[in-house]
């Protein structure tokens, strides 16, 4: 039996669960990718600072969490299973060997860490709905393949259910402590990519924020601290306006 794919975190508040894809680097020990070591502390193999600021979020809420254990180059927590990227081949660039013309048990071997991790969250979500999931990503602030800079320090993402997101937004808006313009959507479009969220939020009716914090905030400890504090701030927001009317997020 192979090695779970998650991590969970123990929480004492049920109202919000925390979920992290990308938390990562590490190989599982039958994994060979064919790639330097040194891609592995790249945004190509994580969302990097993505994990520590998750569980540091989830300790300031007292909320359990989730995060994925291995990296994205084994599998792909949030994408659809099979589609293009998955199991990516080539990721902003870098070629990776060992994910090309893999044998039906290789691919197995993804697929059960890949379930392992939708599996304790859908679980969760069976034994105690929480009244808010909340996701962490992290962007890298310029792509190899597309340099055009990415001036957000911090964004929301949602797809087709914005009660939460519209919150998030106005929250990080008015938050003195969030050192430049709040991203709606962006780098990329909840719309396009947000498969963990639309399976286990949006397919459960449960309200949602996709958080996406730039890496180059996230690069110390005293920084991560600092990111939580307004995520914290944010999610809390969120929790206590999620009864009242709100207009389209944007």
């Amino acid at each position: 039996m192979t090695e779970p794919g998650h991590v969970g975190l123990p929480g004492v508040d049920s109202a919000v669960l925390v979920v992290c894809d990308h938390a990562s680097a590490d190989l599982p020990r039958w994994a060979d990718l064919g790639v330097p070591a040194s891609v592995l502390a790249t945004h190509v193999a994580v969302d990097l600072g993505a994990g520590p600021l998750a569980r540091r979020l989830a300790r300031r809420l007292g909320a359990e969490a989730i995060l994925g254990r291995f990296s994205r180059l084994v599998v792909d927590l949030n994408r659809p299973e099979g589609t293009p990227g998955w199991i990516p081949e080539v990721s902003d660039g870098v070629v990776i060997p060992g994910n090309r013309n893999l044998s039906a048990e290789a691919r197995a071997l993804r697929r059960a860490l890949y379930d392992s991790f939708h599996a304790a969250i859908a679980e969760r979500i069976a034994r105690t709905p929480p009244r808010l999931l909340v996701s962490v990503h992290s962007f890298t602030p310029q792509l190899a393949t597309d340099p055009a800079p990415r001036p957000w320090p911090v964004a929301v993402l949602w797809n087709r259910d914005d009660r939460a997101a519209t919150r998030a937004l106005a929250a990080l808006r008015a938050d003195p402590a969030v050192p430049g313009p709040v991203g709606a959507n962006e780098p990329y479009s909840g719309r396009v990519l947000n498969h963990t969220m639309d399976r286990h939020a949006e397919a459960n009716g449960i309200p949602y924020v996709g958080f996406e914090v730039r890496q180059d905030g996230l690069e110390t400890r005293d920084a991560i601290e600092r990111w939580a504090g307004v995520l914290e701030r944010a999610v809390r927001a969120v929790l206590t306006r999620l009864s009242e009317p709100c207009v389209s997020a944007g």
